[in-house]
This record gives structure tokens, sequence and C-alpha cells, in this order.
């Protein structure tokens, strides 16, 4: 059974293979230049194929379906798109040995198809369904695995202001939001299923400021047909501002500065659990001068825990640099440093505990076996682009608590072990290995090796294995 799964994964990557193949070969050429289009974005609904409307620049397969016309101006236009993840994922002693054993691993899938409707430029309505397959899980699928079909995506844009520039939009439905370098604002790419908020977002560009005013509630996922909903329990609002400070062909920088609030009713961290209401105050520096990068990034919250009151805070940066090796090839050197702070005294009325809202799960790692309340760590990082087809990635992650009194929590902040039996700081030590092939602009294939060496504080509460975490994905998009 679990060979006829694995072989059926294997079938399926030679699938991709052979389709990008294909593809490469039935790219155009026009006066002896093959012709490029652009890459396809992370979040599908930034993507822009007006360009289209000229026939001269349409040069790949699906150029057919990302602009097509429905009045003779072309102001009205549909785009469709898609996406197929096959994802083979073994992980020996998940969460250090306190899961089911699986010694075989599992296999995921994943479907993204949408559809982008404009109405010149004032209207826009935008939808994506999505569906996640499990296979072979011991335990059976987490609740990030398995949904047969749902929406992702149906949100409206409006523009009262009609003008090329958009300087004002409205947009209300059910939307992915990413903020900033999407540390603690993100559609949740780690897992099998993306993350999606029922949400009301207005935009404005006011010269070198760019403002987003928006509330909303995550989607909670469910397994069957068009079942997930969200709830009142779990709520936020706030206020984003990017402003560009400086650009420069060799230097940028820009500064955000942001406002959120979070409403979360029977929230639990390792002090107890209580309705949570929480205000973050945050800015974030962030550019580039030359080959160096730098993403600093420091947030204050407050509010209340039950009775208790909140003191909480972060401070975590990115700091890189590149060299330049060929046209095609590149190194990046980096360092990520963070701290996102712990509770001091479980026993006493205040709560120090970070809450990182949707945090970026693969901003740690591809396994992410902690989350970002509790933890300080260092994570330096070699990214490596042979050409345009092949990348490596290698780092390691070192992770200590940040308070002895506060136990580790989950990416999805959820709390894996209670702090208040081992005085233990450092938690452990998880090299990482990523080999990405990019066949071509619809077509990536990964390969991942993960190995958690548990440290004091994991064996302090058994249990307290190392875990191997090993991976395989096959991204076609289109």
């Amino acid at each position: 059974m679990v060979w006829s799964k694995l072989i059926r994964s294997l079938c399926l990557c030679a699938a991709f293979f052979l389709g990008g193949a294909l593809l490469l070969l039935a790219r155009p050429v026009i006066a002896g230049k093959t012709i490029s289009p652009p890459s396809y974005n992370p979040s599908r609904y930034l993507e822009d194929y007006r360009y289209l409307k000229d026939p001269g620049r349409r040069t790949d397969f699906w150029d057919r379906l990302k602009y097509v016309p429905l009045d003779d101006a072309g102001a009205v236009y549909l785009s469709f798109g898609g996406e197929t993840r096959q994802h083979y994922e073994s992980i020996r002693n998940e969460n250090w040995g306190a899961t089911v054993k699986d010694n075989n691993g599992w296999y995921l899938q994943r479907y993204l198809f949408h559809a982008d409707l404009h109405v010149g430029d004032r209207f826009r309505l935008f939808s994506q369904i999505q569906s996640g397959i499990e296979t072979g899980r011991s335990a059976g699928p987490r609740g990030v695995d398995e949904d047969r079909l749902d929406i992702n995506q149906l949100f409206l844009d409006f523009s009262p202001l009609s003008s090329k520039n958009k300087n004002l939009t409205i947009r209300i439905g059910r939307q992915e939001i990413i903020f900033g370098s999407r540390r603690f604002f993100n559609y949740r790419e780690r897992p099998n299923l993306r993350l999606s908020h029922d949400a009301v977002k207005l935009m404005a560009k006011m010269g070198r400021v760019d403002l987003t005013a928006f509330a909303g509630r995550p989607v909670q996922i469910s397994r069957d047909y068009f079942d997930n909903n969200s709830g009142n329990e779990h709520s936020f609002w706030g206020l984003y501002s990017v402003t560009n400070m400086m650009k420069g062909d060799a230097f940028e920088q820009k500064l955000d500065a942001y406002y959120i609030g979070l409403n979360r009713e029977q929230a639990r961290f390792d002090q107890g659990t209580a309705n949570e209401i929480r205000h973050s105050v945050g800015s974030r520096l962030w550019g580039k001068y030359g080959a160096l990068d730098y993403n600093f990034e420091f947030m204050y919250q407050f509010g209340s825990f039950g009775d208790a009151t909140i003191s909480a805070y972060t401070i975590a940066s990115d700091t890189g640099y590149t060299w330049t090796l060929g046209a095609d090839s590149k190194i990046r050197f980096s360092l990520r440093a963070d701290i996102y702070s712990g509770d001091d005294d479980p026993n006493d009325a205040d709560l120090n505990a970070f809450n990182p809202f949707f945090p970026r799960g693969k901003h740690i790692s591809q396994l992410a076996a902690t989350g970002l309340i509790n933890q300080r760590d260092l994570h330096p990082k070699i990214n490596i682009q042979f050409n345009k087809h092949w990348f490596l990635t290698l780092s390691t992650e070192f992770i200590w608590r940040d308070s002895l009194d506060d136990g580790i929590y989950s990416i999805a902040n959820g709390l894996l072990r209670t702090g208040q039996v081992s005085r233990a700081r450092y938690v452990g030590t998880q090299p990482e290995v990523e080999l990405k092939w990019q066949v071509d602009r619809h077509l990536d294939i990964k390969g991942i090796f993960i190995f958690f060496d548990a440290g004091p504080f994991i064996r302090e509460t058994p249990p307290g294995n190392d875990i191997v975490y090993l991976g395989t994905m096959a991204t076609y998009r289109f």
C-alpha cells in the first residue's frame, strides 16, 4: 500500500518533468531570441496580464487563458490560472516522538484554481478554489492537510476614484493577507492548505506612502465541501503603512509603521487559558545598499489576558550580502537573529508571551518544529544560485527559550511543551538542505532534508528524540 503511494508520487513527478520539458521545447522564438514571460507570483491576485492585450506578446502556451477580452476595447477581460503541488513528506519522531510513529511518510496534494474578472479600472472580482488531499499518514490528516473543496479567495475590488494609479481601492470578501516581510501576516504556504481571511481592506496611495486599513477573521478549515467559515471568536483589525524613504540605482530604504489589534477567545498559553485582547505597535526598516540588504523589525504588544495585563515584544532582523558571480549565478550569505518574548512568571498577573498572529512557517524552515513565541534564534544561511534553473540553500538554526518560565509553542501558536518542569534554555540545533530545480516558469521541483538535534530542554521534557525530515515537492503553475 505504502509502496504503491510512493510509486504514484514518483510517476506524477516524472509526468511534471516531461510536461516541463515539452513546454520548454514549445516556447516560441522571435528574431532568434527566446521570449520569456514574467515569473508567477506566489500571491496570484498580484499578477497583471494586461500586457497580453498585444497579441504579439502572447508567447506562452497558457497565454490564451491569461487574457480573455470580453469587449472590443479589451477593458473588460478574464484571466484564469491554477497550481498543483505534489508533496511527499516523512518526519521521523514528529514533535520529538510525541506524535504517532510513522515509518513510511505520507503524500500530500494541493490544487488551486482561480478566475480574475476586470471591468475597466473600477471593478474587479477575484475567485480561487482550493482542494487538499492527504494519503498515508499514520496519525491521520492534520488540520491543515485535507479539505475536499472550498473557497480560498472570493473578493471584490472597487476603486471609487477611477484612475490608472488606483490610488484608492476597497477590497471586501475572502482573501489572503500579507504585510511586510510576511513574518506575522502570511498565507501559510508551508502546510498543504493555505490560509485566508474574511476581511475588509481600504488601500490608499498618497505620494510616497502606501496605507492599508483592515479588519477580518481567519477562515477555519473543515474537511467537507464548501464548509469553511470564520467566527467572532478570533478577529483582528489595524492600520499598516509603507513609506518609500529613499531610492536609487544601488540603494533603497523603506519604513513600515503599523498598529494591529487582536481578539481571541480561550487563548492558551503556558500561564493558562483566557480571553485575549492584544494591541500591537511596530515598525520595520528595510532596504538595500549595493550588495547589502537588511530587514529590522520591532513590535511591542499590550492589552489584557483575562484579568491579567499583556506586555510583550519582539526584535527581529535579517541581514544579507550577495555576490554576483555571473549573468545567472550568485550567492547570498545572510544571518537572521530574533527575540520573541516569553512569559516571565506563570504565577503573576501579567502575560509577557509574544503573539505572532499568523506567522510564516517557511520563514523558519520547512519543518518549523517550533514557533515564534518565547524564542531566541540565530539562523545563518547560504543561498546559491548556480544558474537560472538550479538553486541550493544551506542553513542552520540555533534555538533557545527566551524565558525559562515559559514553554515552547508550535508555528500555529499552540503550546507544545510546558516550561515549568525544566530550567534548560537551549531547545535545539536544526541544519537544513534544500535543492531546487526550476525547470521553467511553470514547474519547480524541490528536495529537502532537515535534522533537528534535540537540546537539553527537549530531552528534559520527554519524549526527546531527534527529528529527521525528508520531503520532495513538485509544483506546477499556469
